[in-house]
């Protein structure tokens, strides 16, 4: 009796009492089979239950509307199938938060653990699994007018956001922030904000705590205007490293190796570090260089660069231009394939399609290396290629896919594998070329290249987002994407925040790009004539 005395008495805050209904909410939506098969309107459910939980004065009071809830939403059979001897990749799973018993008393404890061995077996209303595994969110309500909603309603988005990552992101475990922390930080933050820039820039920051290059948010249909360049972060610093419209950048006076030090008098390295915890990369060069390209955009038309050349400092009058001005994807088609010497072929995998394959490796059957560029996104034409590198079929990924009979837990499927026996492949050496603009297809490209019987890769770290993407909606009608499918090698090496494996890197200079080298082109070529 003192002990439960005790129970009762114990306080807890409203952020602690805010964080147990979220996790409730998601959970019962997932594994409770009435929820599951959606007999309920889950999120007025929510609205319902929210002032309740907030009026709560203790634990004890807490845990009563908590069973109070499950027990009005029907009785849960028996679960024959929810055998949980299965082997599954359990790095992301965590429902210890159900059985804590400093916050739920032993009758809600029971009946979370209960709801979790007997957890919803069929097709779920709010979650189902595409064929190649990634989660497809389904049957959620359409909120309109919600560019700025009430408190309730940005919790509830926050609460929705944050149970699908909890359950069914691959890569929930490689975060540098710890998930269950994020719900802490960001129900206050959730709470106060108030007006609709400071909560759209919240919720970017939500999204970008996925440490994820997939991940993204759009709030409006607005198309921003692009300069004609590319940016890499080299020596932290902006630095032009290529060109979507080589005539555009020429007419703007715009050069490769320029550093650029400000846009309309806002200095760039300043604005990357206020920016950055606002934009999703999976490794900090990627973060960098995706926050240097937002501060880029705009929807004025021009814009004065202050720029570094040369060791001198220039203004100059650039404009921007709506992507599809550039005509990028058409530019591309320009080299498919090339000698470089008598020894050497090289094929870019930006311009490469499925039909061109045979040709080009009837062309090549003579040179002793093959270049192949993949810092670029490709067709998904990799088995074409190990057809003809391979001499034999083999392992070149493991994949693991969300369980949608166990949330939270995933499952992996038969290793992928690629090529054939083939005694007549190419017996030369193989050389893949990539750096940060190689992400997702050409990242899995270059695993299943890896294979190839003599191949070496050079470069520089890659994007580091594998796995299939899932685009959903965020509250409000915003559409919202993450990596769906876990992606590493077979010997478990992690791809997702790493990249792929390297073997000799090499990153561009400014100095290279200022006398127009592709320095890691030219160490390919070395290795090839060796």
């Amino acid at each position: 009796m003192n002990f439960n005395f005790l129970f009762a008495q114990q306080k807890i805050s409203d952020t602690e009492k805010l964080i147990t209904i979220g996790k409730i909410y998601g959970f019962l939506k997932y594994y409770h089979p009435e929820v599951g098969k959606g007999k309920y309107d889950w999120d007025k459910e929510f609205i319902k239950y929210l002032p309740q939980v907030l009026e709560a004065s203790d634990t004890e009071t807490l845990s009563k509307i908590y069973s109070n809830w499950i027990d009005s939403l029907g009785s849960i059979e028996k679960c024959k199938n929810c055998d949980s001897d299965k082997l599954y990749f359990d790095k992301n799973f965590n429902l210890s938060w159900t059985q804590d018993s400093e916050i739920f008393n032993s009758e809600l404890t029971a009946k979370l653990k209960y709801i979790e061995e007997n957890r919803f077996q069929g097709e779920n209303f709010y979650i189902t699994a595409e064929p190649v595994g990634k989660i497809k969110v389904t049957n959620e309500p359409i909120y309109q007018n919600f560019s700025y909603p009430s408190e309730e309603y940005r919790l509830l988005g926050l609460f929705k956001y944050w149970n699908i990552i909890e359950y069914f992101y691959p890569y929930k475990y490689l975060t540098d922030q710890k998930w269950d922390s994020v719900l802490t930080e960001m129900i206050p933050k959730f709470r106060s904000v108030s007006n609709k820039d400071e909560y759209h820039s919240l919720v970017k920051e939500l999204v970008a705590k996925l440490d994820d290059t997939h991940a993204w948010i759009s709030f409006n249909g607005e198309v921003p205007k692009y300069l004609p360049i590319k940016i890499s972060n080299i020596d932290n610093k902006a630095v032009v490293s290529g060109f979507y419209n080589d005539s555009l950048a020429k007419i703007n006076n715009l050069k490769l190796g320029d550093v650029l030090l400000k846009i309309d008098e806002v200095d760039i390295q300043k604005e990357t570090e206020k920016k950055s915890k606002y934009i999703a990369g999976s490794n900090a060069n990627i973060k960098i260089r995706q926050t240097y390209n937002e501060i880029l955009l705009g929807k004025d038309s021009s814009a004065t660069l202050t720029i570094e050349r040369n060791n001198l400092i220039e203004k100059i009058k650039v404009n921007r231009y709506d992507f599809d001005d550039f005509k990028y994807w058409d530019n591309l088609t320009t080299i498919k394939t090339k000698s470089i010497n008598e020894i050497i072929g090289y094929i870019n995998m930006a311009s490469v399609k499925g039909a061109d394959v045979s040709n080009i490796f009837k062309s090549f059957e003579n040179k002793k290396a093959i270049i192949i560029d993949l810092r670029n996104y490709p067709a998904f034409i990799y088995k074409l290629l190990s057809r003809h590198l391979n001499s034999e079929k083999r392992d070149f990924s493991k994949v693991y896919s969300p369980n949608m009979n166990y949330p939270g837990m995933f499952s992996f499927k038969d290793n992928l594998q690629t090529g054939i026996k083939n005694n007549k492949n190419f017996k030369g050496k193989v050389i893949l070329l990539v750096n940060e603009e190689s992400i997702s297809r050409s990242e899995f490209t270059v695993m299943a290249l890896q294979t190839a019987d003599n191949v070496i890769t050079i470069g520089n770290q890659t994007a580091g987002a594998d796995g299939d993407v899932v685009v959903f909606e965020y509250i409000g009608g915003y559409k919202t994407a993450i990596s769906g499918n876990g992606i590493m090698y077979p010997d478990n090496t992690e791809t997702q925040r790493k990249g792929i494996k390297i073997d000799i890197e090499i990153r561009p200079t400014i100095n290279g790009l200022r006398q127009g080298r592709d320095e890691i082109l030219e160490k390919a070529i070395e290795q090839g004539s060796e």
